[in-house]
């Protein structure tokens, strides 16, 4: 109940606020300029889908006048996405000006960069101004005709390590890093219709730098031996090739290694226990007939039972989600829609190693009971 009344309060005071600016006469004389300061060469150039612009704009109050509100259009009909509204900031120049920068994602080939609209009042808050800065069209241009761009723009693209793993009997997954500079990085997409799945398992960007990292998983069959893609570079304004060789890793680390762990250490303790019950037989048999040797051979035969028919199970309910990897933000493999039984095959951390009943292969928190 009190925090509606504050909702109320909070709402009913901005209202008050704003009618009260409405009702300032205008100012007599000009008391704020408003200017686009970003360099013309860059207005002026081919600009691409999915690119990002930053415009500088450059704000002057006079006789102690004072900013108090600046209204942009974020409408979609603009085909840009402004990336920084909840960092935008005027800062206070040597000059006595004000400025600040918008970052916008250019979405479609009729893109324009909106106006915005400044508005300021007296010192003594009798009157009020407003500037404003018109729309900026851009000249855009789609890509996408080259079926091996992958839909990043950048000025530099680098894989800085890759992994591959066996994920399951068909197929292998393939995890990168990756960093990009001033790029799009978060759109990357590898034209290839033989991968399963694809997308980022966390991708993040350096505070006050344009770099971009991420890390980047493929899931497509173990018949490929090599990935490759294109990117639009910037730098050299033209599209630039990176080719990845698949060469599948079996080291210990990794996530999805050992598809079926269980294996050779079943096949050799079986073969163990096969020899030591036929030991304990041959001794029984030949060399000393003790209930205690027919004792110890029925044990090793019923663990020998054990070993191979029982297998550890578990229950996953409806709803739960089955990892590509034991990490907390992985990507989701699937989703079961009923209640499904799994076999353990491994664990990592808090997660538990599953195998499905159509051997997908993947990762379960141990607490998802």
């Amino acid at each position: 109940m009190f925090r509606f009344l504050f909702a109320i309060c909070l709402g009913l005071s901005f209202l008050l606020a704003q009618t009260n600016l409405d009702s300032l006469s205008f100012s007599p004389s000009k008391i704020i300029y408003i200017k686009n300061t970003t360099p013309k060469e860059l207005l002026d150039k081919t600009l691409y889908i999915g690119q990002k612009i930053t415009i500088t704009y450059s704000l002057l109050l006079l006789d102690g006048s004072e900013l108090v509100n600046v209204d942009f259009d974020t409408s979609p009909r603009n085909g840009v996405e402004l990336l920084n509204e909840d960092s935008i900031s005027w800062q206070l120049q040597d000059n006595g000006s004000y400025q600040a920068s918008y970052t916008y994602k250019i979405l479609s080939k009729k893109a324009t960069i909106p106006q915005i609209r400044a508005t300021a009042i007296t010192q003594n808050q009798k009157y009020k101004d407003i500037a404003i800065s018109p729309k900026i069209s851009l000249d855009v241009y789609n890509l996408k005709n080259n079926p091996k761009y992958s839909g990043v723009i950048s000025s530099s693209l680098k894989v800085l390590h890759a992994k591959t793993k066996i994920f399951d009997e068909e197929n292998v997954i393939t995890i990168l890093e990756l960093e990009a500079d001033n790029a799009n990085l978060e759109d990357l997409s590898i034209p290839n219709p033989q991968i399963i799945k694809q997308g980022f398992q966390a991708i993040s960007q350096a505070s006050e730098q344009n770099i971009q990292h991420g890390v980047y998983y493929l899931i497509f069959p173990k018949n490929i031996t090599n990935l490759s893609f294109e990117f639009f570079s910037l730098a050299k304004n033209q599209f630039q090739n990176i080719s990845i060789p698949i060469i599948i890793s079996h080291d210990n680390v990794a996530a999805q290694d050992n598809l079926k762990p269980k294996n050779i250490f079943l096949l050799y303790s079986t073969l163990f226990l096969i020899a030591s019950i036929l030991i304990s037989l041959a001794l029984y048999i030949l060399i000393w007939r003790h209930k205690l040797v027919l004792l110890v051979a029925i044990l090793l035969f019923l663990i020998l039972l054990w070993h191979i028919f029982y297998r550890h199970t578990t229950i996953i309910k409806t709803g739960e989600q089955i990892k590509i990897l034991p990490t907390h933000n992985s990507t989701t493999l699937f989703i079961p829609s009923q209640p499904l039984e799994v076999q353990i095959i491994g664990s990592h951390g808090d997660f538990y190693k599953i195998q499905t009943p159509d051997d997908k292969i993947g990762w379960i928190k141990k607490d998802h009971k």
